[in-house]
């Protein structure tokens, strides 16, 4: 409907409206007021069926409708999945709809809406699916709302396909309020159950993984999981659910429901369900840095696990290819642990499999990998590059955190290129956008990147303030797989500041990093803060000690 026009409406323009409805027969009005409770357009063969007359007739009456009165207008002929033929119309004018639609009365409209559902169903047969958002609408009108859910949960799921996200959540949003008009009842819940799963994978693509909208829906699918007992489809809320918790750094949350996926993916024999699992408990080991090897070994057991054939079911159960989420994060933390050539390759991956998948959402995370890997290693210009790939993909699909995170690494590599007073306040509100989002994951990482870009500009007092931020968030998340990095950013920044015993605290904040570096095997920070300690040293003029330090 369109109320605001109706409303705005001029009084001529609605008495012209009025005056030419006003002169069909009876029988040719209450053709067209059938024809408008299908919308805009439609179809001869489904208004024939409710009206319970001959296809033939139908369509004579709409050739003078067109021809004379020029209420309709025949657009194409087509044939129905069951092989009926039929002719397809249009109204000349959408207001001619909406009036004729407004005329009929409550009951006649929900029996009219219902007799056109049912129809349009007998057509389409096996198909009905593919015109799930008008049944959706019209069991709606006839006020059966199971089965008006029913088809909003069909129609948001076509959109999501279609990666329509934003289409998604409207969808799946009027099929919840279409359940609020039933009793509770097991029945009921299965519905809500499988509406909150696409609303909240939609929201984690047009917002975040951390939205706060997309862990309500996943809070209320694991309660409706409980009250419903054994649902097949607990896993996706789980993983839904880990998403969350992992990027909002909520760890010791992640790693829990990470195994209870394992133990459904064992208790299936489900090789793709392993994967995701796999993939959540390799995030939250290495995220932490707890045992950075082990997260490694999950990676590559994923990895080896991940099958191009597998993706369909990882749309069951996420918002993205497990395969590639698993190369995208995988390959950061071979960086860390001292394979970049590895990393390169295993980036590299991710994004040939995207591109043979098809999947702009999975591509973009693809993307994001080699973008972020080439900043690790200081090519900026290949990282921009890598951005910009997503910065256009951004133009057509919702990329959520993959856009986001593009947005905030390429505005670092700004700042270390041009460490201008204009790139470094744009880094900062990117940071700060991403975090207004509920993403927290990673912030250490950024954080320290900006610290250390503001060394390079020789703002040491900025920078001191951005890491001190970065150790109190590694505290208070216990994200600590960039925290022996961040400890050398301050050393560096406090030889800098050339604060009074700077050289005896830079050692300290050195060795620290060393020390940590080396309980997770995290060799390129171990060599980072090597790197800098035997500088120190050398400036000392303790050349061999710095000397066998490298």
């Amino acid at each position: 409907t369109l109320p605001d026009i109706e409303r705005e409406l001029p009084e001529s323009v609605r008495g012209m409206i009025e005056r030419k409805i006003a002169q069909l027969s009876q029988d040719d009005r209450k053709l067209l007021t059938c024809a408008s409770v299908q919308g805009y357009e439609f179809d001869s063969a489904v208004v024939a069926q409710v009206l319970n007359l001959d296809a033939d007739e139908i369509e004579e009456r709409l050739e003078k409708l067109e021809r004379v009165f020029a209420f309709v207008k025949l657009t194409s002929e087509s044939e129905f999945p069951s092989h009926e033929l039929t002719l397809k119309y249009r109204f000349v004018h959408v207001l001619y709809q909406n009036a004729l639609y407004a005329s009929l009365r409550a009951t006649r409209k929900a029996t009219l809406s219902r007799d056109v559902a049912l129809a349009l169903e007998g057509c389409y047969g096996a198909r009905s699916a593919s015109v799930a958002n008008e049944l959706a609408l019209l069991w709606e009108a006839a006020r059966d709302y199971a089965r008006a859910a029913d088809s909003f949960l069909q129609a948001a799921g076509n959109a999501a396909q279609i990666n329509a996200y934003r289409e998604a959540v409207q969808l799946a949003e009027r099929g919840l309020e279409a359940l609020l008009k039933l009793p509770e009842t097991p029945e009921r819940d299965g519905r809500e159950l499988g509406l909150q799963l696409t609303l909240g994978f939609s929201w984690m693509c047009i917002v975040s993984w951390a939205a706060p909208e997309a862990g309500t829906a996943f809070q209320r699918a694991r309660q409706l999981c409980q009250q419903l007992g054994d649902d097949p489809r607990r896993f996706a809320v789980l993983n839904g659910a880990a998403s969350y918790h992992v990027v909002r750094a909520e760890f010791e949350i992640a790693r829990e429901l990470g195994e209870q996926m394992r133990q459904l993916a064992e208790q299936a024999q489900n090789p793709a369900l392993m994967v995701a699992a796999v993939t959540r408990l390799a995030e939250v080991y290495s995220w932490q840095g707890r045992d950075l090897p082990l997260g490694r070994k999950l990676f590559e057991q994923a990895m080896a696990m991940d099958r191009l054939e597998y993706h369909p079911s990882y749309l069951l159960v996420s918002n993205d290819s497990q395969g590639v989420t698993a190369r995208r994060n995988g390959c950061y933390f071979f960086w860390v642990l001292g394979y970049p050539r590895q990393a390169l390759a295993v980036a590299q991956e991710g994004v040939t499999l995207a591109e043979r998948l098809a999947h702009p959402f999975s591509l973009g995370g693809a993307y994001v990998g080699t973008g972020v890997l080439h900043y690790f290693l200081r090519d900026w210009q290949a990282s921009q590059k890598e951005f910009e790939k997503i910065f256009a993909l951004a133009e057509t699909y919702d990329l959520g955190d993959m856009l986001n995170w593009a947005i905030t690494i390429n505005s670092i590599n700004r700042a270390f290129q041009e460490p201008t007073e204009s790139a470094f306040d744009q880094a900062k509100q990117a940071i700060a956008s991403l975090r207004t989002k509920g993403v927290t994951l990673a912030m250490t990482w950024c954080l320290a990147g900006l610290g250390e870009a503001c060394w390079r500009a020789g703002r040491s007092d900025e920078g001191l303030a951005i890491i001190a931020e970065a150790q109190t968030l590694a505290e208070h998340t216990g994200e600590r797989s960039y925290e022996a990095d961040i400890w050398r950013v301050k050393g560096e920044l406090l030889l800098q500041a050339a604060a009074d015993d700077a050289q005896t605290e830079s050692e300290s904040c050195f060795q620290q990093a060393i020390v940590i570096s080396q309980s997770q095997s995290a060799k390129i920070f171990e060599l980072r803060a090597a790197t800098s300690l035997a500088r120190l040293w050398q400036q000392q003029g303790k050349t061999a000690e710095a000397r066998q330090m490298l």
